[in-house]
């Protein structure tokens, strides 16, 4: 399915609407507490978070009898007090973000009481060198040069923690070299050697480039359960097996996955995310092909026993119509709610 221009209109006064929220201006309450609209949280438009929230406000228009509209704020910052007052129901966020908001960590000033309501698409992201390094594997990167601070993206630098803990190392282990952004000048570092070990995503442009012009190779993760649990300290990650085929990936091997969360509060209702969830999983093959970015967005992962925040009651029972509600789902959320 293809986003009708219709659709876009409305959901660009959708985001106008929310726009003048986010400048503090007083906004009527949504037509969502009447039932009547589904107000999915997303940042502005052209950020992925925007297009994803488009394609599912598509298919939830078309599949509900309620009219699917975006909210195009700042971020989730913005739009989980909003779902407080029941001006949004849903709202897209990065797994990393919706854990930070649960436990109040910055730039969440206080906590939100998230729950999820299903896992979108997502990419693998890792550490690789150039062919031509000595570096094996994670255990050699001791003492080597690599990007970090990350001034204008500092979440980056966490993710990078994360992943040089795998073989049991720090910052202190390594030599730190300040960077901005990401892929602002990595190709440079790359083909210059100012760096010796890289972070990036599997499949991006700049990785795709290095390799088909220098060479390059990720290198994977070891998936012990201690390994892990060094990752974890840093931030809840969740690993996957990434197979041979890729850029850089010469053979199968064992990656850090960053996936999109779908998540909401516990006070919503519970009628509006089973809706929700139900649309999006009925017609999962529309969602898949409303963009590019929403491929990979499949109902089987849907309801992963690796999510890190706790699913809404309205989810899990459609999960539990569906059969995907597993006595491993069932283990992971009664250890995820523990003690709430």
């Amino acid at each position: 399915m293809t986003l009708t221009g219709k659709t876009h209109r409305s959901l660009r006064r959708g985001a106008a609407v929310a726009s003048l929220a986010a400048g503090g201006l007083m906004l009527a309450a949504l037509p969502a507490a009447a039932q009547k609209d589904i107000v999915i949280g997303a940042k502005e438009p052209g950020s992925s978070f925007y297009t994803y929230a488009a394609a599912i406000a598509g298919v939830l228009t078309k599949a509900t009898g309620k009219t699917g509209k975006v909210l195009s704020v700042a971020g989730a910052g913005v739009w989980l007090p909003m779902m407080e007052n029941k001006e949004a129901d849903v709202g897209l966020v990065s797994h990393y973000q919706g854990w930070v908001a649960s436990v109040g960590r910055k730039p969440f000033p206080r906590k939100y009481d998230v729950r999820l309501v299903l896992v979108g698409g997502g990419i693998n992201v890792g550490l690789y060198v150039r062919n031509d390094s000595p570096i094996e594997s994670r255990k050699d990167i001791e003492g080597k040069r690599i990007g970090c601070k990350y001034a204008g993206s500092p979440v980056i630098h966490t993710y990078a923690e994360a992943e040089i803990a795998n073989p049991g190392f720090g910052w202190s282990d390594l030599k730190c070299v300040p960077r901005t952004s990401l892929y602002a000048g990595q190709r440079n570092d790359v083909k210059e050697k100012r760096l010796e070990v890289f972070y990036a995503s599997v499949g991006s442009g700049v990785t795709r480039e290095l390799d088909s012009t220098i060479g390059i190779r990720f290198l994977g993760v070891d998936p012990a359960p201690e390994a892990v649990t060094r990752m974890n300290k840093v931030y809840p990650v969740v690993v996957t097996k990434v197979k041979a085929g890729p850029p850089g990936i010469r053979e199968d091997m064992w990656l850090v996955r960053l996936p999109v969360y779908l998540i909401t509060q516990k006070n919503v209702s519970a009628d509006v995310v089973y809706e929700v969830a139900k649309a999006l999983w009925d017609n999962n093959d529309a969602l898949k092909k409303a963009h590019k970015r929403t491929r990979s967005w499949d109902r089987g992962n849907f309801a992963d026993p690796q999510a890190i925040l706790p699913y809404h009651p309205g989810a899990i029972r459609l999960y539990k119509e569906k059969g995907a509600w597993t006595k491993q789902m069932e283990d992971a959320q009664a250890g995820l709610t523990k003690g709430m």
